[in-house]
């Protein structure tokens, strides 16, 4: 799911750059309000969202009742299926609900404490769902290369390898509940979003750095 940064605050040693936040900012000539939102950009983003909502909860509900029906005793692989689905999940209540929330509203309507746990629990997901994967692939390379160390009944290795999932996905997200909080959009607007704030010059690059070894490069 997308984190745009599309609008920068520089003020003293800190630097406040819109991360997650909706809509794009636009620069208008005429001396108009810089942060105001593309709104035709924003219709799009919404029914894109809407529609990535509708079908992530529809397909991964539909897995679940389809394993939880099933008569025969789960697998690994099923184990693993299961897991998959409820951090898919995760990301569809957690991240792609509350964004599309957000670019109906425009700007974060909620305290300080609730800006921090959204921004934590959209990342948990993202996190959950791609190591989810990898212990996915790590258990069927296990499966083909050393057939004989492995049964086809979840066991105690598999358990394992998903709890550490949820638990490495749970310490990787922990760092956005403090690099974002409600802040003013520009001193003295009186006008607050749910922004991340990095220190000058390296944070912002250190941040973006981070996400992409983490979630593209680590995994791979």
């Amino acid at each position: 799911m997308r984190t745009p940064a599309d609008a920068r605050l520089l003020s003293g040693e800190n630097q406040t750059l819109r991360m997650g936040a909706p809509g794009n900012c636009t620069v208008h000539p005429n001396g108009s309000d810089p942060f105001a939102r593309n709104e035709e950009v924003a219709q799009i983003e919404i029914m894109v969202l809407s529609i990535t909502f509708v079908v992530a909860v529809i397909g991964n509900v539909s897995v679940l009742l389809a394993m939880y029906n099933t008569k025969k005793k789960m697998s690994r692989m099923h184990l693993f299926i299961k897991h998959l689905s409820l951090a898919d999940l995760v990301v569809a209540f957690f991240q792609v609900l509350p964004q599309l929330c957000w670019e109906i509203t425009f700007r974060f309507y909620g305290p300080d404490f609730l800006c921090r746990i959204v921004k934590h629990l959209q990342v948990l997901g993202m996190f959950a769902s791609t190591y989810m994967m990898v212990m996915m692939t790590l258990d069927r390379y296990i499966a083909i290369c050393h057939p004989l160390k492995t049964l086809q009944q979840p066991t105690k290795r598999s358990y394992i390898m998903i709890i550490s999932t949820w638990m490495c996905s749970l310490v990787l997200s922990t760092p956005h509940y403090f690099i974002f909080s409600l802040s003013e959009i520009k001193n003295g607007s009186d006008v607050y979003d749910c922004w991340a704030n990095f220190i000058e010059p390296w944070g912002g690059r250190a941040y973006i750095s981070w996400i992409t070894v983490s979630i593209f490069l680590v995994p791979v």
